[in-house]
């Protein structure tokens, strides 16, 4: 049965290190971070499944982290923790669409109420089903076609984890190019980088498989998509 993955921002290590150790009562998988660079950077490498961030931390605090993925991911379910109630910072946060607010001290009551619904709403996303029989396994960022993998390069498997989480719809350029391309500054050579990108895909796919239309459509004012089974 798929479990979900969480990443745990704090900067203050015995923090930290306690809350951890409660997580891993409801996780297998705790990725943790000690500042707002370190969580980003594990989010692009790990893609977990839920994100519990600290507001301040060196580097880039809790919120500035998600407004960043939340570019690239508007589903992923944010927490954020904060030893202050601060009605600025409630109000800022507004439009990242958190998934909670919790202060510290937090009540493992509250906690445990907020990671049972967490869970709850990751559970059955371990899979999905595109056409002609391929399958996406969201853990893996793997693609299979009759239980056989198909290789993919590490721009691939971003290329596909985005366009999963928004199966049926379309994703503009822009946000794709964030996703993909997170390591670099975006300029306009990066709109051809995506076009040869999903090409090749395409290509290498109507080479290995019986397919008549490509995996990944195009409409030049919305964006690409992949359709489910």
């Amino acid at each position: 049965m798929y479990k979900p993955t969480v990443l745990y921002a704090e900067d203050d290590q015995e923090i930290r290190e306690n809350l951890s150790i409660i997580l891993h009562q409801y996780f297998d998988t705790v990725y943790t971070a000690k500042n707002g660079k370190e969580a980003l950077d594990l989010y692009h490498e790990q893609h977990p499944d839920i994100l519990m961030l600290d507001i301040h931390m060196p580097c880039l605090d809790g919120l500035d982290v998600a407004r960043i993925v939340r570019q690239a991911d508007p589903n992923i379910p944010i927490v954020i923790l904060s030893a202050y109630s601060d009605r600025e910072i409630l109000l800022d946060a507004v439009n990242l669409k958190l998934e909670a607010y919790l202060l510290k001290p937090i009540d493992h009551t509250i906690l445990k109420e907020t990671i049972t619904k967490l869970i709850s709403q990751t559970e059955g996303k371990e899979t999905v089903h595109l056409r002609k029989g391929l399958v996406w396994h969201n853990s893996s960022t793997t693609l299979v076609y009759e239980k056989k993998e198909i290789k993919l390069t590490k721009k691939e498997r971003l290329l596909l984890q985005i366009l999963t989480e928004h199966i049926d719809n379309y994703v503009s350029h822009d946000e794709l190019i964030i996703h993909i391309w997170h390591d670099d500054i975006p300029d306009h050579s990066h709109d051809n980088k995506l076009i040869q990108l999903i090409y090749r895909f395409n290509k290498k796919l109507a080479q290995q498989l019986p397919m008549e239309t490509h995996l990944i459509e195009n409409s030049y004012t919305l964006g690409y998509r992949i359709l489910s089974s």
